[in-house]
């Protein structure tokens, strides 16, 4: 059975039910997670540079700790260890060409959940 393209489950265990921190901690993975995204893409498919492509992988890391997006952390954590080795780039381009395709699916999802979570002003 494949895992759900979207697990929130750890951000709402963290939140203790707060839904301005699950709004806020949303805003800051759709404001900067694509970002880093772009960067680490560029950086697989423009240098050689395995130091800079495991730096940022590992940066990603932390945030898809949080918000779980189908194998994106896995697939983070293997370019991170192949770029520490400072080896299988064909691997680290399948990877990353994986994070891509499920990011962009789950990317909608999570910001729907964010219009959820919106706080009300009052």
């Amino acid at each position: 059975m494949n895992a759900p393209l979207l697990d929130l489950s750890y951000l709402f265990e963290i939140s203790f039910g707060e839904t301005r921190y699950v709004f806020d901690v949303l805003t800051l993975f759709i404001e900067t997670f694509p970002a880093g995204l772009n960067n680490l893409e560029k950086l697989i498919r423009e240098t050689d540079d395995f130091d800079a492509i495991h730096k940022q992988a590992h940066t990603l890391k932390s945030s898809a700790g949080i918000i779980r997006i189908r194998n994106v952390y896995d697939d983070l954590a293997r370019i991170d260890t192949l770029a520490r080795t400072k080896t299988g780039k064909e691997e680290i381009i399948v990877k990353l060409d994986n994070i891509l395709f499920n990011f962009k699916k789950a990317l909608p999802l999570i910001q729907a959940e964010r219009g959820r979570n919106k706080p009300t002003t009052s």
